[in-house]
């Protein structure tokens, strides 16, 4: 039985919840559809490097470098695509990101610092290097999202 560390644990379960009450209903304002793609394209980069660091899947690195690429860019995306104070009923996205802009860039900033530390050398360099980004999100949308 392959051991699994908690990081990469905790970043599956992440990834698992990320679909919250957002995707019963589409959005329909594009500012927010837009974001809602955003996260979910992390969703789908998150899983790949999950899955690649707890050897669910083979380490492919060219793979892992492709979804370390699309994080990184999504992660310097976030701010910009928060810039319009956009609502929808599919947002689960808290007014306090507008009323709280500095907090919320500080936080999207932490994100960034911790995609750009991505390692993609191996399985074990990666699950290492997985847990800030986890942290990050967790962090993020535990203070603006609902």
């Amino acid at each position: 039985m392959q051991h699994r560390s908690p990081v990469v644990f905790s970043v599956l379960l992440a990834v698992g919840l990320t679909a919250g009450p957002a995707m019963a209903e589409e959005a329909r304002n594009p500012d927010v559809k837009a974001r809602i793609a955003l996260m979910q394209d992390f969703k789908a980069q998150m899983k790949v490097l999950a899955e690649a660091a707890s050897g669910k899947t083979s380490f492919d690195a060219d793979e892992v470098a492709a979804a370390i690429t699309a994080l990184q860019a999504g992660a310097a995306d976030v701010a910009p695509r928060f810039r319009p104070q956009a609502d929808d009923p599919a947002s689960e996205a808290l007014p306090e990101i507008w009323a709280a802009p500095s907090e919320f860039r500080q936080k999207t900033n932490r994100m960034i610092r911790a995609a750009d530390a991505l390692a993609g050398t191996s399985a074990g360099a990666l699950a290492k290097t997985l847990d800030p980004v986890q942290a990050a999100c967790k962090d993020c949308h535990g203070r603006f999202k609902m």
